[in-house]
């Protein structure tokens, strides 16, 4: 279940007795907690207060957890029991208490509580990380008992934008398409960041003044970064001018070189992987690489085919061996920062 058809079914009845809460966009669990509490307490928020028990099953049981289902107030009609950390109580191997826990579950929802509402939570893996999804799948199963699962997956691109526009219009803020698009892949989609930088967005506004890149640079942490996106499209072109131009403007901002070192090697990397899968278009690159576990946006997918069609395969294994001795060079004691990155754009630009 997704979190439109979770709060949509909260509109058309009452709530069921559980729900396992799965994934890491934090946006949607807000979101469908505040609907949760919505559907069971209304406005009342001295109920919600007396109503609502969370439990971290990190370093509670599971049997804790149903304790308190059986656990009756003198005070509230309704109960809201939130097993947060859900990832906390899966047994460590085979274990014979992790059996048992996970047959109390079933158990538990063959016959729950009136009234009680059990929401169990575990937003630390993501599902597009291939290394997450054998996880998710070992959580799934032991919580199979829990009557409802709820998706929490990171939106597509394109979504993510139509989402950031809804909320930039609800906070009536003007901001260019293209800086929201920007914003949008600076912060890969993450919804949770957008709403919040677009509410900083929505204070630091003057009234009939649209938001700008140069607005975006001093509010957000990553927007800062952007010159890093320019040397790399720079490089990427073998401009060897316009790199050195853009490497000066940055040492006077006093970047860290190291981090910066680390994501031209991840382009290099990615446009190297483009390069084994035959290339294509934006989408088809980004759905190939998606299969591989490397999330990437189209606006990055067109750079790394541009990367792709400009080195060969050999220029780009060169190139990740001279990232990697720069990022060396830059460890040592005393390094001569502006010398290194000079040294390493002269070579991956000639």
């Amino acid at each position: 279940m997704k979190p439109k058809a979770f709060t949509q079914s909260l509109k058309a009845g009452k709530p069921k007795a559980g729900y396992l809460f799965v994934g890491n966009e934090l946006f949607f669990r807000d979101r469908c907690r505040r609907a949760l509490k919505k559907a069971m307490f209304g406005d009342d928020a001295q109920a919600a207060e007396e109503g609502i028990v969370e439990i971290d099953l990190k370093s509670e049981s599971i049997a804790r957890l149903l304790d308190e289902t059986r656990s009756l107030s003198l005070f509230a009609t309704s109960r809201l029991l939130i097993g947060s950390n859900a990832e906390g109580a899966l047994p460590k191997g085979r274990s014979k208490a992790g059996e048992e826990a996970a047959e109390q579950l079933k158990a538990y929802f063959k016959d729950p509580t009136p009234g009680v509402v059990v929401m169990i939570e575990s937003t630390r893996f993501d599902p597009n990380e291939r290394d997450d999804k054998s996880k998710i799948e070992r959580l799934k199963k032991f919580y199979s008992g829990v009557p409802e699962t709820v998706e929490l997956d990171r939106l597509s691109a394109n979504d993510a934008l139509r989402g950031a526009a809804h909320l930039a219009g609800q906070l009536e803020l003007e901001i260019d398409r293209d800086a929201l698009s920007e914003l949008v892949e600076m912060l890969a989609g993450d919804m949770a960041r957008i709403e919040s930088e677009l509410g900083k967005y929505a204070v630091y506004a003057t009234e009939g003044k649209p938001i700008t890149r140069a607005d975006m640079e001093l509010l957000t942490p990553e927007a800062r970064q952007r010159g890093v996106f320019e040397l790399t499209s720079a490089l990427s072109r073998r401009d060897q001018a316009r790199s050195l131009e853009i490497l000066d403007t940055l040492a006077k901002t006093g970047t860290y070189w190291p981090m910066q070192i680390t994501f031209l090697a991840s382009l290099f990397r990615q446009a190297l992987a483009v390069k084994e899968i035959g290339g294509g278009n934006a989408q088809s690159v980004s759905a190939e690489l998606g299969r591989h576990g490397m999330r990437v946006w189209p606006g990055r997918a067109r750079e790394l085919i541009e990367v792709a069609r400009t080195f060969s395969r050999k220029e780009l294994e060169r190139a990740l061996e001279a990232l990697f001795e720069a990022d060396r060079d830059l460890r040592r004691e005393r390094p001569e920062d502006r010398l290194i990155m000079e040294r390493l754009v002269l070579e991956l630009t000639s």
